[in-house]
């Protein structure tokens, strides 16, 4: 299951990794994509454009494999001439560059320190030369910041310092479970608001409570100025518990006062507020429910507070991400759509729309992303291109390719992507993504392989992607279906699931593989069916109630739901799916079975390779350890093959590319 945007991007393909790119090779052209190139890719993120347009700085990603980390750099791109240099380099944990509003400093989140006492810290650097220094000392280190508007101080989001103990109450460390995961060791600390001003290097907390909570990690959400400075837009949870920040409401907080208030009387499903430019308004995120039924959309009020309207709705469409036009009068916003991530600009008298940015996909968040004069930069990428950083001028017009940092990968002999169309019983008209082996005719059959998306909030879409590449490069077909549930064709497609989290998926699946099969390019003794996440249960739903597969695998899948919602991090999103929590009545218990995978286990006849991270905060590994040993006692072919790290998928490079490498040979093994 899916809550943060990063995990979003993961779930559609696009996986967060940061690779080394070689010398375009000779004979690249005749070449299939494989592991080593998974190695070379080089990753792009927080693409931020200058105040006057003119410049472009990224945080660009390598692979140290030796040293199984990720290298990383801030490069600035002339926005003109497509030159480039390296403003800091190979600093450990560099993310979030933001120029100050007059373009004259760059402010940057970085490691400072070494070891175990390395803390998150926010740098600047002078525009016109000299070295970045820390200027913040936050004891647990720097969540998020943001640049006042007059450039003469920042906000920034910290965790509450950690109680000096000594002797034997060091060891005197129990907390109170409460609704943290099975994956918890300490209780959650609060995160708190900070104001540094430059002319006197002082940090002053602007807001203070032992529970409550600024969100942060998966949850967090924007910090928003009023365009005079005096006032604070930010998101407060009632405690740092990821399992309760979708009761995170929007408020506002007047700096030289220092009173607090809710900008609306919702009680839940808030984030991600922002100021219009001249402080009159402001946009915000809300859903009405769980993100999974219902549409998350942008709406906007007057910042003296009130619910205001939901902009976006018209669309039909759940919002990722948005940002205001620099004049104040429009919103631009990011959504799945069909087989496509759109970028929308919504003026706030008139409807959506799309804006055309021909086979590229943005990628990238949208804030900062706006120059004064209306020019946009993004990152971007497509079927057979990694991401790169593109340009759109102010004027309008199709985007401009502004690096070239991937070109020897987009120079191999890659996989070609088509949309096939499927019709779900739901009535509404789908689409699978079909990714073709490179040489592909129609006129022979192909090994296929379903890549099923997590979520289900989320689609896959004409990205790139890497695992599929690999699959593709192997001579496979590889489907990617998005069932009911997912996010690219409205409220009611993605509502659907409701009541009914795995069947009537699965019935979408079969349906598009069958659209496939009628095509007849389709080995039919050689079908596999893999996916992680929601894919991963998903898959372990398709070889309990289908029997079509040579080989699957399940990776992170949640094969007991009532487990899951007793030990995950996202208890509200299963509860969301069903009619409330498992305990609460025999009905609900009896609909959780019914879904549950782990109880049709005696009906798999398709061999099985089950992986997970030991320490998945979202779908806890005991789930996989039921479906295993269910599958093992009843005499299936079961293999189950664990990562001794954190989180929901592995976030180093060596252990990402096993995950691939796994994955791969084992269908490879029974094709």
């Amino acid at each position: 299951m899916i809550r943060s945007r990063v995990a979003l991007w993961l779930s559609a393909g696009v996986f967060v990794l940061s690779l080394l790119v070689p010398p375009v090779l000779a004979d690249s052209a005749l070449r299939r994509f494989s592991s080593d190139d998974v190695q070379r890719i080089v990753g792009l993120s927080s693409p931020q454009i200058s105040p006057d347009g003119t410049h472009a700085v990224v945080v660009v990603s390598h692979i140290d494999t030796n040293g199984d980390t990720y290298r990383h750099d801030i490069d600035l791109i002339d926005l003109r001439s497509h030159t480039r240099r390296t403003l800091t380099n190979d600093r450990k944990g560099l993310s979030d560059p933001a120029f100050s509003p007059s373009g004259d400093r760059l402010a940057f989140l970085a490691d400072e320190g070494t070891g175990d006492g390395a803390k998150t810290q926010v740098f600047v650097l002078r525009m016109d030369g000299g070295d970045a220094r820390p200027v913040t000392k936050a004891p647990e280190g720097v969540e998020q910041f943001a640049w006042r508007p007059d450039g003469a101080a920042l906000a920034y989001v910290a965790e509450d310092e950690k109680p000096k103990k000594t002797g034997a109450d060091k060891f005197r460390d129990s907390f109170d479970v409460g609704n943290n995961p099975i994956t918890a060791h300490a209780a959650a600390r609060p995160l708190h608001l900070w104001l540094l001003t430059f002319a006197d290097d002082h940090a002053r907390q602007l807001t203070r409570d032992s529970v409550r909570s600024i969100v942060g990690g998966e949850a967090q959400s924007s910090l928003s100025w009023s365009h005079d400075g005096t006032r604070l837009a930010f998101v407060l949870a009632p405690d740092a518990i990821l399992n309760d920040a979708d009761r995170a409401r929007v408020m506002v907080l007047d700096i030289p006062g220092g009173a607090m208030h809710a900008l609306t009387e919702h009680t839940a499903y808030e984030a991600d507020p922002q100021f219009s430019p001249d402080g009159s308004r402001m946009a915000y995120e809300h859903s009405l429910g769980d993100s999974q039924i219902t549409l998350t959309q942008v709406y906007v009020t007057q910042s003296s507070g009130g619910e205001g309207r939901p902009l976006s709705e018209p669309f039909d469409r759940s919002v990722h991400d948005f940002t205001w036009s620099p004049d104040g009068r429009a919103l631009w916003f990011t959504c799945n759509d069909g087989s496509r991530i759109d970028l929308v600009r919504v003026p706030l008298g008139g409807k959506p729309q799309r804006v055309d940015l021909g086979d590229v996909e943005p990628t990238s968040p949208l804030e900062r992303s706006i120059a004064r004069d209306g020019a946009m930069v993004f990152v971007g990428t497509s079927v057979r291109e990694p991401s790169e950083l593109y340009y759109r001028p102010a004027r309008g017009g199709a985007p401009v390719k502004v690096t070239n940092y991937n070109d020897s990968i987009a120079s191999l002999d890659l996989g070609r992507s088509e949309t096939v169309p499927f019709k779900s019983d739901t009535g509404i008209a789908s689409e699978a993504l079909l990714l073709e082996p490179p040489g592909f005719t129609p006129s022979r059959t192909y090994p296929l392989v379903l890549e099923i998306h997590g979520g289900p909030t989320s689609a896959s879409t004409a990205a790139f992607d890497r695992l599929g590449q690999l699959m593709a490069a192997r001579g496979w077909l590889v489907l990617r279906p998005n069932y009911r549930g997912s996010d690219n064709h409205g409220l009611a497609y993605q509502s659907a699931v409701r009541y009914d989290p795995e069947a009537g998926p699965g019935r979408d699946i079969a349906a598009a593989l069958a659209a496939v099969r009628a095509r007849g390019i389709v080995d039919e003794k050689r079908i596999a069916v893999s996916g992680w996440s929601y894919g991963g249960i998903m898959t372990a739903w398709m070889i309990t109630h289908y029997h079509d597969w040579k080989a699957a695998v399940s990776g992170a899948s949640v094969n007991d739901w009532s487990t899951d919602y007793s030990v995950a991090d996202d208890s509200g999103a299963d509860a969301a799916l069903f009619h409330g929590s498992p305990w609460s009545s025999p009905q609900t218990q009896a609909e959780y079975e019914r879904a549950s995978a782990v109880n049709y286990a005696k009906d798999v006849t398709t061999p099985v390779l089950i992986l997970s991270d030991v320490g998945d905060n979202r779908d806890p590994i005991a789930t996989s350890y039921e479906f295993y040993h269910a599958l093992k006692d009843n005499g299936k072919d079961v293999t189950f093959t664990a990562w001794p790290v954190p989180g929901h998928f592995p976030n180093d490079p060596v252990r990402t590319l096993d995950v691939y490498e796994h994955w791969i040979d084992y269908i490879a093994g029974h094709f």
